[in-house]
């Protein structure tokens, strides 16, 4: 039941926008859409068992890419902390492992006191779901 539940809301979703890319690890997924002037980032909730999907709005798709690209630059692990206009904190952890930086996105829902966390994402997948399809 609950996978028909994500696919009718996958469904909706590609209704909702184009999508521009997509990548998936193992059984987690993040997808980039966009629907007139806004961009959504969908990815699937690495805590939930049953893979819920989480995702979050944003204007500009230079300036997120910009942010991540930048992020896997730095030498060091670290944080990247964005506070969206409808009260949700989205942080991009990046960190080395097995020698690769990788990138994971977490989200706080400050109204409804959620938080959700995506798998970890290499570089390489993360600037393909920026490609534009042509």
């Amino acid at each position: 039941m609950t996978r028909i539940l994500i696919f009718m809301f996958l469904l909706s979703l590609s209704s909702y926008g184009q999508e521009i890319g997509s990548v998936k690890s193992k059984n987690h997924s993040i997808k980039l859409l966009k629907s007139n002037n806004q961009f959504l980032l969908v990815y699937s909730d690495l805590n939930s068992e049953s893979f819920n999907n989480k995702s979050f709005h944003f204007p500009n798709k230079n300036t997120i890419y910009n942010i991540i690209v930048d992020g896997f630059d730095a030498v060091n692990d670290h944080q990247v902390i964005v506070k969206t206009n409808n009260d949700t904190i989205i942080k991009f952890e990046f960190k080395r492992i097995k020698g690769k930086k990788m990138l994971k996105i977490k989200q706080n829902n400050l109204i409804s006191k959620t938080f959700s966390a995506s798998a970890f994402f290499t570089k390489n997948e993360i600037l393909n779901i920026f490609r534009e399809k042509t």
